[in-house]
């Protein structure tokens, strides 16, 4: 088997729903992997923990140049003592409109690099799915990001999130942000939430078909770093339960072969 060139994270993605979508934009091969982390942080520290000659584009600040170094529980990730070179896309691509990076940022940053250093491996980390959707935000509903800032408070306590199930939370909290997951379930509701994410998924790998078309001789991988909990049992995202449910751990592993 051909040894991976380019390596393709999407921040949050799920087996599922990458399965139901995935044939019909990239075509190749698929088959479910179980993540052995619940969040970015986590997921990095496991399968990345020594030195790799490897250049990493990234659009998620917890993995950055400047030595900044996040903690999540009791998971922390200085990836620029983990890889050859780490792009900042997360910085100079950053669609404040959108807040988040949009996958053409990430294209951009990633071809010159690929053009640059032909022989080097990379990994290339694109936010999409992960909230805020791309999807909504252009039609006026702003979800909130926590990738390029320390993550907000949430209006709620840890303890209250464990308790309780988010949707119900929600559904009785009288001053939701007009921002966030919550005001959008509020919005949308949760059928539309899985709409965001799927539609911010095909929008991701409408992109990187454009990698796997300028660079055919490359052998590619597409997975994820976790999951994404889309209102099972009441609850959305990940780690805040700090449970390893099927939705945060199944995710897909696809090549181009």
């Amino acid at each position: 088997m051909k040894e991976i060139d380019i390596k393709i994270i999407l921040d949050a993605c799920r087996y599922d729903l990458f399965e139901k979508v995935y044939k019909d934009i990239i075509g190749g091969t698929l088959e479910k992997r179980i993540s052995p982390a619940r969040h970015t942080l986590e997921y990095f520290q496991i399968a990345y923990p020594d030195k790799y000659d490897i250049i990493y584009v990234s659009s998620n600040a917890l993995l950055n140049s400047k030595g900044i170094v996040y903690n999540i529980g009791n998971n922390s990730y200085n990836a620029k003592k983990h890889f050859k070179r780490v792009i900042d896309v997360w910085d100079t691509g950053w669609d404040s409109e959108l807040n988040t990076v949009h996958p053409l940022e990430v294209n951009k940053h990633a071809i010159a690099s690929i053009d640059l250093n032909p022989k080097s491996k990379h990994i290339i980390h694109y936010m999409q799915p992960h909230a805020p959707y791309i999807y909504y935000n252009s039609k006026g509903y702003h979800t909130t990001a926590h990738i390029r800032n320390k993550a907000k408070s949430s209006f709620t306590s840890d303890f209250i999130s464990k308790v309780f199930k988010q949707e119900t939370i929600w559904a009785y909290a009288p001053n939701l942000p007009n921002e966030g997951m919550g005001y959008l379930w509020k919005q949308v509701g949760r059928e539309g939430i899985i709409k965001g994410y799927t539609e911010d998924l095909k929008l991701a790998l409408q992109h990187i078909k454009v990698l796997f078309e300028r660079y055919p001789k490359k052998k590619f991988a597409i997975t994820a770093d976790h999951g994404e909990r889309l209102g099972e049992n009441g609850n959305y995202g990940h780690h805040h339960t700090g449970e390893y449910d099927k939705e945060i751990v199944e995710v897909p592993w696809w090549t181009n072969e």
